[in-house]
């Protein structure tokens, strides 16, 4: 289940970054965080209300409580 939601996830991440290397030669660092973000949150939303026919929160939610259970994993064995 986290593979897929990681795939659904790939071209946000693409997309995000490139609108966002272009933005901020144009506008700055601090409006191309707000614009890039509203923008692909609103494209992500879209998308997965007329592909998926879901809601994209629940990969948000899968992936991140697949990232915080590696990092207090890593925590642990770092400090035993």
């Amino acid at each position: 289940m986290t593979i897929a939601a990681i795939k659904r996830q790939i071209p946000f991440l693409i997309g995000g970054t490139v609108t966002g290397i272009v933005m901020s030669y144009y506008l700055g660092f601090l409006v191309t965080i707000l614009v890039n973000s509203i923008g692909w949150y609103l494209i992500s939303v879209i998308v997965y209300k007329v592909v998926w026919r879901k809601s994209g929160l629940t990969d948000q939610k899968i992936l991140l409580r697949y990232f915080l259970s590696k990092t207090k994993w890593q925590k642990h064995t770092q400090t035993v």
